[in-house]
């Protein structure tokens, strides 16, 4: 799972890896019948573990400061919605400036994924579900390609149907290489991972509707309802 491991609210996840490291050389030298199962156990509890509100985890950075605790908030020298030009589902060339206006909820996906990405999809249809049938008007759902080599606008189509989000309200966004690795850095998102347990990302962004304020859930625990009252209160205060 790509996970932001550099936060300090992940220290547990460090820890975890060195013991992942103690179980790798119990196998060399003879693996316990039991021990597979502790491990297996464990890493389920430290996923299940991890904050599901909005991150305060960090220190601000290049001119962020973190906003009551829970949300980063820029100033004149940071946007999280740049003109910063991708391409949709459709084939379209499309600004992710030109979603300001309402909130938007990001996520980062990649059309080849079974698992986290898949769950990640749901939990924003979720979001959508609690939010009405007009959630549209209320907040603009993307899904971000972290493999733009292999997700083209058709791929990011075919993916969108078979999740059941190819209506109005959901937008996914491919680009070119150096674009999207800019966009993975403006969210403090890990570019790559150590091995194959760091290649999704489990966090979800909402941003405020005029890109100065972003606020960060780790998408596997956080629920729907309490995404949902975020996204009305950013847009309350917009």
């Amino acid at each position: 799972m790509w996970y932001n491991l550099r936060s300090p609210g992940n220290q547990v996840v460090e820890g975890m890896k060195g013991f992942l490291i103690r179980l790798r050389l119990s196998r060399i030298t003879g693996p316990r019948p039991w021990s597979i199962g502790v491990a297996s156990v464990a890493f389920a509890a430290i996923v299940l573990a991890l904050p599901a509100n909005a991150d305060s985890r960090k220190p601000a950075t290049a001119g962020a400061a973190i906003a009551s605790g829970s949300a980063r908030t820029a100033n004149a020298s940071i946007d999280y919605l740049p003109p910063l030009n991708l391409t949709d589902q459709n084939g379209k060339p499309v600004s992710l400036s030109s979603f300001k206006g309402k909130p938007v909820l990001i996520g980062f996906i990649h059309t080849s994924c079974k698992g986290v990405c898949e769950m990640l999809t749901a939990k924003m249809k979720q979001v959508a579900q609690s939010l009405g049938t007009q959630f549209n008007s209320s907040v603009t759902m993307i899904s971000v390609t972290t493999d733009p080599e292999e997700d083209n606008p058709a791929q990011l189509l075919k993916y969108a149907k078979a999740q059941g989000v190819d209506t109005d309200g959901y937008t996914f966004l491919t680009g070119k290489t150096r674009k999207i690795d800019r966009l993975l850095a403006l969210y403090d998102v890990p570019e790559d991972g150590p091995d194959e347990a760091t290649t999704h990302v489990l966090d979800l962004f909402l941003i405020s509707p005029d890109g100065s304020v972003m606020r960060k859930y780790n998408g596997m625990s956080v629920s729907s309802e309490a995404l949902a009252a975020a996204i009305r209160s950013s847009d309350a205060r917009h």
